[in-house]
């Protein structure tokens, strides 16, 4: 009874010193980090300096179990998660926003558990999870407030974007007509006017896509006029109007020289308007001070588990004894148990090693290629030595890939090979769309146009199918 009693008193005293000296006992003081942490990275975020906007949040990562302040840690989930969409890391992005719609359901506050669920859809649209996407835009919508036209509408408009993606073309003028109904100024918006041009062209219907692209093509932004002249250029083209396409793509190019001079004269400002090495030294400085905290910290609690220990020693040596006998016996019926299924188990560890190491690779090889060049507006840049990396690592998982391609479709060219090999590796369409620095809907629509030129007799499947024929 009174080494229960014993035991009991120095587990207590373990669970006091780490609840004392852990980074998440102090509440008031958590809560303080957490905000400052989520401040700053929101800071960063703003000036695109992302990294240091990852580093700044997970330094305070321990300290969030101790924030008692829940608009802190929506605010602290939020930040990390949009600092993650900046990097196309939507796995890790998805996660945080898991955390942020867990907060705000505690909170009760339906306006965050909306835009939550909206910032989810918009997630796993860009990991082409459409399923689930449409399931989160669905559970936005119900939860928006009545008045929240504007909300809404973005809501239906983003549901447009997943059914073109899927080619649910009914859907599409479904979704249109929502967005405009609960917001009819929607209409005027450069997102809606894309939709609507790219739903009547998949629908075949050329001549309305045109007329609509000449009615707006001057309306919104530089990269909406571009991408509405990029595609009026596929129409004039599919009509066999050479002079006019001619037109579209001098004026596309003076226009993509616009692009560039304005993303040029965007990065100089940003240049003399940052002081990047100032801002890193005092995160820096700050960061080490959170570190330096949590260093004496844990000296601290070590001096006092050493002296703890030195009294459970003893209590220990007693059930040491009976400790190993019963380990020995749990590792003997382990053997056992392991000899009964190692066939099984040894082939089904095959299987799944084999499968892992080959996803592994195919991304592990074509990943770092694709991050390895960015422009200074973020886009992938990629030069030639990239380019034929790819097709040499393209080949290497799905061999003869090029090679087999080209012999069967002696038209097409070597851009043509290479989107082929974004395509067959897998490469998701935001990520696509950004190395060409086109708009996911675009990279949707060069699929239908690069199957057509391969084989027009194919209607009936994706890209990805027809060329999963040519890696056998």
């Amino acid at each position: 009874m009174k080494r229960n009693a014993f035991l009991f008193l120095i587990v207590l005293m373990i669970a006091s010193c780490d609840h004392f000296f852990s980074p998440s006992s102090g509440g008031a003081d958590s809560t303080a980090i957490v905000q400052k942490a989520s401040n700053e990275g929101q800071r960063f975020v703003d000036e695109q300096e992302v990294d240091s906007a990852v580093a700044t949040l997970l330094v305070a990562g321990d300290y969030v179990a101790g924030c008692r302040d829940t608009d802190a840690l929506y605010h602290y989930y939020q930040t990390l998660a949009r600092a993650y969409e900046r990097k196309n890391m939507f796995e890790l992005q998805s996660s945080n926003l898991q955390k942020q719609l867990t907060v705000a359901i505690a909170q009760g506050n339906k306006d965050r558990m909306a835009d939550t669920y909206f910032a989810l859809g918009v997630s796993h649209y860009a990991m082409e999870k459409h399923g689930e996407a449409r399931d989160y835009l669905r559970q936005a919508i119900e939860l928006a407030d009545a008045d929240s036209a504007r909300f809404l509408s973005r809501c239906h408009l983003m549901r447009c974007q997943i059914f073109l993606q899927m080619e649910m073309m009914d859907s599409v003028a479904a979704a249109l007509d929502q967005a405009k109904e609960a917001y009819p100024a929607i209409i005027d918006e450069e997102l809606y006017i894309l939709s609507e041009v790219y739903m009547a062209y998949n629908m075949g219907d050329e001549k309305d896509a045109e007329e609509m692209i000449l009615k707006n093509k001057d309306r919104g932004g530089l990269y909406t006029h571009i991408e509405l002249l990029r595609l009026l250029q596929d129409i004039h083209e599919e009509q066999g109007k050479t002079a006019q396409a001619l037109a579209d793509a001098k004026q596309l190019a003076v226009l993509n020289d616009s692009a560039a001079q304005l993303e040029a004269s965007e990065s100089l400002t940003k240049i003399h308007s940052l002081k990047h090495e100032e801002q890193m030294l005092v995160a820096k400085a700050e960061r080490q001070a959170l570190q330096s905290q949590a260093h004496v910290r844990m000296l601290v609690f070590f001096l006092i588990l050493a002296l703890v220990l030195l009294v459970c020693a003893l209590v220990m040596g007693i059930l040491r004894k009976k400790a190993i006998i019963a380990r020995q016996g749990e590792l003997e019926a382990l053997k056992l148990a392991e000899d009964a299924q190692s066939s099984e188990a040894e082939m089904r560890a095959l299987n799944e090693d084999l499968q892992r190491k080959y996803y592994e690779h195919l991304y592990a090889i074509l990943l770092p290629i694709l991050n390895a060049e960015r422009s200074q507006s973020g886009h992938i840049d990629l030069n030639e030595k990239s380019w034929k990396l790819i097709e040499e690592n393209t080949d290497m998982v799905l061999p003869h890939f090029t090679r087999t391609l080209r012999k069967n479709h002696d038209t097409i060219n070597d851009e043509d090979v290479r989107f082929c090999c974004l395509v067959a590796m897998k490469v998701p369409n935001p990520v696509i769309a950004n190395i060409y620095g086109i708009s996911p809907s675009s990279v949707a629509v060069r699929k239908q146009r690069m199957k057509k030129k391969l084989d027009e007799c194919v209607s009936k499947e994706t890209l990805e199918n027809y060329l999963s024929r040519y890696c056998l």
